[in-house]
């Protein structure tokens, strides 16, 4: 199964490359990459053309697309020019399991998957973000079977994504939330995958 990685970043140079590590060192790795860039005006793009050759290297296509815009602007160009039918996405700041794209692409051997809720844990690094952390995630003790997908750790069709209305692109924040909700309305067949 053939499967696009989507991301956006925005002045993300401190966290991008940890991502796209630990996105190489995967057990099965994306079929292609898209970046899509909303306007850094840091060193994201540098960091990024850094890492290019060694994602080539692991034999992945790489896109980097630059469009000015909020996070569902970006998600939808990346979708819009991914070329497989399995999106799967996280965020930038996020730190991928080794087995994340094996474990998320699973659920869709089964054909009528739709969806694919990822879960996600905080990795504090000050007794703040420590705090924080039970307030702003889903705790482990609390996921339960209608565990609504977000962009950090999702897998979708990108039939799905077209059938839902794609990433509403009013919204600056929790566009995923409001996302995941129109996937409920049209019944799409959402699962959560640890």
């Amino acid at each position: 199964m053939k499967v696009s990685f989507i991301t956006t970043v925005y002045n993300e140079e401190k966290t991008v490359e940890d991502l796209l590590r630990s996105l190489l060192i995967q057990t099965q790795k994306p079929d292609e990459i898209i970046i899509v860039d909303g306007g850094s005006t840091d060193a994201t793009a540098s960091v990024i053309s850094n890492l290019k050759s060694k994602i080539s290297n692991k034999g992945i296509k790489f896109k980097y697309i630059s469009k000015k815009g909020n996070r569902a602007v970006g998600r939808n160009e990346a979708i819009k020019n991914a070329n497989c039918e399995i999106i799967i996405s996280s965020d930038s700041g996020c730190i991928l399991d080794k087995d994340w794209i094996k474990n998320i692409t699973k659920p869709f051997e089964d054909s009528i998957i739709d969806v694919v809720s990822g879960y996600y844990k905080g990795n504090a690094r000050n007794i703040f973000q420590k705090c924080l952390i039970p307030y702003v995630l889903v705790m482990p003790d609390k996921v339960k079977k209608k565990f609504l997908p977000a962009t950090r750790s999702m897998a979708f069709k990108k039939s799905i994504w077209k059938k839902a209305g794609k990433f509403p692109e009013k919204f600056s924040n929790n566009e995923d939330y409001v996302f995941s909700n129109n996937l409920k309305k049209i019944n799409a067949n959402i699962i959560f995958e640890k």
